[in-house]
């Protein structure tokens, strides 16, 4: 190597080292930035690909220097597809778990009750209900008759209650469902315009890492919403020239494309299936509306072409559990094992009308006085289609037309209280809850219990829910925080590392220019001795 080729050979090594600390520097200032990925400066030694034409046959060929080839970001594809995958888990059971406490907020009893014994508001009603009737039977309905008939409104009054808060429940999570599609369609128009910017920071040479590390924050954030997966390709752009596409698709169902390259969807409901809250993804469009291919006009998602919390979300406010139809099983066939608010409404809904109903036979008996004790609504007798929404004792035994029967027979004796019996044992027999009573297309079994079992199974399938979503989401989060510590093993920045790599450029730079001073110091003493 020439003493002017040794020059060279010290500048490019300067260069390296500026830019490795430059480099260093730049993970160490962004230690705290989110998304933020560990960059990594890579050389290459120059080798001379021609010989001198002067040069021997004994002389030595050493390399001429350090080149920098490209600065990279350090991550691990398969770490980001285990990551995506245990986020879409968490934020799945995460959505789940608290609708499921949401709904505990009305349906638990405990705490909610004034006697000793806290049975909660609901079950300590139907007590005071036996109780009055317990006291009729041994003092006659003449004084009674009112007591009962105020506890009887009392109960309808909770059971209205309950519905009406699952109601403005229900109303909460269609505004929160509205507000993660909205935040699903953001995501996903600023994946779209980044492909397009990191398309065009390729076309010029420039990595984009910055641009990358926003994508990838992005995609983490898109798995929590929806369970994703995320390819990249090379496309070629024309005159030679090939640059890398990202492409997103839905991980579940048909796999539809979520993003491909400069082309994204948006999610809406279906509106013409919108009380199934259905889901519809929008054709591929690009940052001007135009389609990536006219025959596209989007897809209507099936039931379980979603996972994630957007899917838990709007399974709370559609599954049904026993009460689900024939084609809700065939569309799903875990359809009957998954509960929502309708579930929980529906329940509610059995136990009133099968009470009401029991109730009103028992007071048919024919005689002065008898008729429906329970009707639709305070101002009707008519019993037909009571739900906990409208149960309310009738108009006729509100205005005393109507009266609780002591007896049904015509000849019985004064003071014959047999039929009070039927009512005082009702609260202690066991009643078929029948979905189809409630829905004529429900397909599950009927549960057979008293009207306190039937309530207290409602409860307890709750808390059953809520500990076995409660497991799985400790589970998924231990999950997903072990990977993510070994995801930022290698794309964080570690704080040792970049001190050690500071020292080791700060030293060659050091020595570069040391040894570009000997150089300078070699070749003044040649010119001198050649004066």
């Amino acid at each position: 190597m020439s003493t002017f080729g040794s020059f060279t050979t010290v500048r490019l090594g300067i260069y390296a080292a500026q830019k490795g600390l430059d480099v260093t520097g730049n993970n160490i200032t962004n230690i705290n930035t989110p998304g933020y990925t560990r960059q990594r400066l890579n050389q290459v030694s120059l080798v001379s690909s021609v010989n001198d034409r002067y040069s021997s046959s004994y002389s030595t060929r050493i390399g001429q220097g350090a080149v920098v080839n490209n600065v990279t970001q350090l991550r691990d594809p398969g770490l980001d597809i285990s990551y995506r995958k245990a986020t879409s888990d968490v934020g799945a059971s995460n959505a789940k778990l608290e609708g499921l406490n949401s709904l505990a907020t009305i349906l638990d009893e405990v705490g909610k009750g004034s006697l000793d014994q806290d049975d909660g508001v609901i079950l300590s009603q139907l007590n005071d209900l036996r109780d009055l009737i317990s006291q009729a039977i041994t003092n006659g309905t003449d004084t009674y008759d009112t007591l009962i008939r105020s506890s009887a409104q009392s109960l309808a009054t909770l059971f209205n209650s309950y519905a009406d808060k699952l109601s403005e429940r229900e109303g909460t999570y269609e505004k929160k469902l509205d507000q993660q599609m909205e935040e699903v369609n953001n995501i996903l128009t600023k994946i779209r315009d980044l492909n397009v910017s990191i398309r065009d920071s390729d076309i010029r040479g420039d990595a984009g890492l910055e641009l990358r590390d926003e994508r990838n924050r992005l995609l983490d954030e898109l798995s929590e919403y929806v369970k994703i997966d995320v390819t990249y390709s090379m496309e070629d752009v024309g005159a030679d020239t090939l640059i890398e596409k990202l492409t997103v698709t839905l991980a579940t169902g048909d796999k539809n494309p979520l993003v491909d390259g400069e082309y994204s969807t948006q999610f809406s409901l279906d509106p013409q299936n919108s009380s199934n809250y259905s889901m519809v993804l929008g054709p591929l469009t690009n940052d001007r509306g135009q389609k990536q291919s006219e025959d596209d006009n989007g897809v209507t998602l099936g039931d379980n072409d979603l996972y994630g919390s957007l899917q838990s979300i709007r399974e709370l406010l559609t599954e049904e559990g026993e009460f689900s139809s024939q084609a809700d099983v065939d569309n799903d066939p875990n359809a009957a094992t998954k509960r929502g608010i309708p579930y929980y409404r529906q329940a509610l809904d059995s136990l009133a009308r099968e009470f009401a109903t029991e109730m009103n036979k028992l007071n048919d008996t024919k005689l002065d006085g008898a008729g429906n004790l329970f009707s639709t609504g305070s101002d009707t007798d008519d019993a037909d289609g009571i739900t906990a929404a409208n149960i309310s004792v009738s108009k006729s035994w509100a205005d005393g037309t109507v009266t609780i029967q002591a007896t049904n027979r015509a000849d019985a004796p004064s003071g014959d209280t047999s039929n009070l019996t039927k009512f005082l044992d009702l609260f202690g027999k066991k009643v078929d809850f029948d979905p189809s009573h409630i829905d004529p297309d429900a397909v599950g079994d009927s549960y057979n219990g008293t009207f306190e079992e039937m309530f207290l199974k409602i409860q307890s399938t709750l808390a059953q829910d809520q500990k076995s979503t409660d497991s799985l989401l400790n589970n998924y989060t231990i999950t997903a925080g072990d990977i993510y510590v070994d995801r930022e093993g290698i794309t964080g920045v570690d704080l040792n590392d970049e001190a050690t790599n500071l020292m080791t450029y700060q030293k060659a730079y050091t020595a570069a220019c040391r040894l570009m001073t000997v150089l300078e110091e070699a070749l003044d003493s040649l010119l001198s001795a050649g004066l």
